[in-house]
């Protein structure tokens, strides 16, 4: 598919492509302009020899400032043809559609974008999913159908090391985690491995597929029939709290599980790093994408992602992102040509554009090597890092196109292999709540408040019952469960109901 689209692209361009006589403007937000400057990085002249249409960036660093561009935007103050790495949500795709301030661009996609038409006709669920409830389309996604996942990582190579076999129950976790607590894996004869090194409730609530509940952040899940529930009422969530209670008391959580925050983490382990020293494991099981947020690149492969079967023998897991991310470009009701800023676009939505925004041009960049896999051509990082800045444009905010993951995944680090094979394992037995689509606006206010007094009341409620705060009984779980009652879990299950 990929190969006959890009063949209608070229087509396309050469029917189409004509050159403006001012190039388009694009601005966006992008976290990486630190080092990346869109006025001058190669992405988009490589664009326009691509498509024929001339594009130049301008890109806002700061949030605020990004907002206030956006704010004026919806004014009808325009300060840009092409909303690039956008990063809109909902709302704002609404408001700015709303406004007049962005374009409709249902009408447009099958007329100015071959690549993107023909994607969408092989999964129509996704124009359901960019759409909105009238069918307008405001802004173009990222598509990708190998999102990495969220995963429990667990550090198998000190399981192998104390010989005890990776888990495939609960029971068999509990005396992993005693097991690494309790025998200094990490061999520098401090007793300061944390078994489950997670932080918050959040974190904790990923671990819930091992009870038999798949929940998403509105606190719902399906049960056995496939009704929408509301999740701490099913039976498998007290059994949850009461295992990861067990846990704490037996010091197997990091002590400070409910009180530290990730930004102090990473500034005390900056803090405690030495450049001439690499910094010491205390890491058993992490949740996150990737196990390189927290250890160092060479233990990456030493964690693979866990995955239990509930008590019905089932192995599930949350899929946090779905395949689409939108809100990534829109075109704005100043454009001088929105024809050919959709077609410069469509570009994006086929393997040979998507790799310029992600790893550049073969035999400039990268390169591969007699196994098949790529690898940057300078190889010092300062010299990655300038590629990065200078060539590619995907790092930072999220760009709009096809992830081109026959690429990526063929990168030439063993590391990275492992981890997209893990995540594709968690894939494969992934679900999703709610379908991936946008709640109304009819319903977003309300839902909106029901959740601020929901998320407060099931995490400061789950972290009392595990610090013992709270005893975990029948009279303190019944009254904590009255109080969501009361805080309208069951009109939010009816809200969604239907999505």
């Amino acid at each position: 598919m990929v190969r006959f689209v890009g063949g209608i692209l070229l087509l396309c361009l050469l029917l189409c492509g004509t050159v403006l006589a001012e190039p388009l403007l694009a601005t966006g937000y992008d976290t990486e302009t630190v080092l990346r400057s869109w006025e001058t990085n190669a992405f988009f002249p490589r664009m326009a020899e691509l498509t024929g249409v001339e594009v130049t960036g301008h890109a806002v660093t700061e949030e605020k400032d990004y907002q206030a561009l956006l704010a004026k935007t919806m004014a009808g103050e325009p300060q840009a043809d092409i909303l690039f790495k956008a990063s809109l949500t909902r709302q704002q795709e609404i408001s700015l559609i709303d406004s007049g301030a962005v374009l409709d661009l249902a009408p447009l996609i099958e007329k100015d974008m071959p690549n993107l038409s023909a994607l969408l006709a092989e999964h129509p669920e996704w124009r359901e999913q960019i759409a909105l409830e009238d069918g307008r389309i405001a802004s173009l996604p990222l598509i990708n159908l190998h999102e990495r996942q969220v995963c429990a990582w667990l550090n198998a190579a000190w399981l192998e090391s104390l010989g005890v076999a990776f888990p495939e129950s609960l029971d068999e976790l509990t005396e992993a985690f005693r097991a690494i607590a309790e025998k200094d894996p990490n061999g520098n004869g401090k007793k300061d491995e944390h078994a489950l090194d997670l932080v918050g409730v959040y974190e904790l609530r990923w671990l819930l597929p091992y009870f038999g509940i798949v929940a998403d952040d509105y606190h719902v899940c399906r049960n056995g029939d496939g009704e929408l529930v509301f999740a701490p009422d099913q039976a498998g969530y007290r059994r949850f709290a009461e295992t990861v209670k067990n846990w704490y008391d037996l010091g197997l959580m990091r002590p400070d599980a409910f009180t530290a925050t990730h930004t102090a983490l990473s500034i005390t382990t900056a803090s405690n790093q030495n450049s001439d020293k690499k910094q010491t494991n205390t890491s058993g099981m992490l949740l996150t994408v990737t196990p390189y947020t927290a250890v160092d690149a060479d233990e990456v492969s030493h964690y693979r992602a866990l995955l239990l079967p509930d008590e019905n023998g089932k192995v599930r897991w949350r899929d946090l992102l779905g395949e689409l991310w939108t809100g990534t470009f829109a075109v704005t009701a100043s454009c001088k040509d929105p024809d050919a800023a959709l077609r410069w676009v469509d570009a994006l939505y086929t393997e040979k554009g998507a790799a310029l925004a992600y790893v550049g041009i073969e035999g400039e960049e990268y390169v591969y090597n007699a196994e098949g896999y790529w690898e940057y051509k300078l190889q010092e990082s300062s010299e990655i890092e300038a590629v990065r800045a200078n060539k590619i444009i995907y790092t930072g905010t999220t760009v709009p196109g096809l992830f081109p993951d026959r690429i990526i995944e063929a990168v030439n680090s063993e590391e990275d292999r492992h981890v997209f094979a893990e995540s594709e394992r968690v894939h494969a037995c992934s679900e999703r709540v709610l379908r991936n689509y946008f709640l109304p606006a009819s319903i977003t206010t309300e839902v909106s408040e029901i959740c601020t007094r929901l998320g407060a009341l099931v995490d400061t409620g789950l972290a009392r019952f595990i610090t013992g705060e709270v005893p975990l009984d029948d009279e303190h779980w019944n009254a904590w469960l009255d109080s969501l009652h009361e805080a309208g879990s069951a009109r939010l299950v009816e809200l969604l109901h239907d999505r």
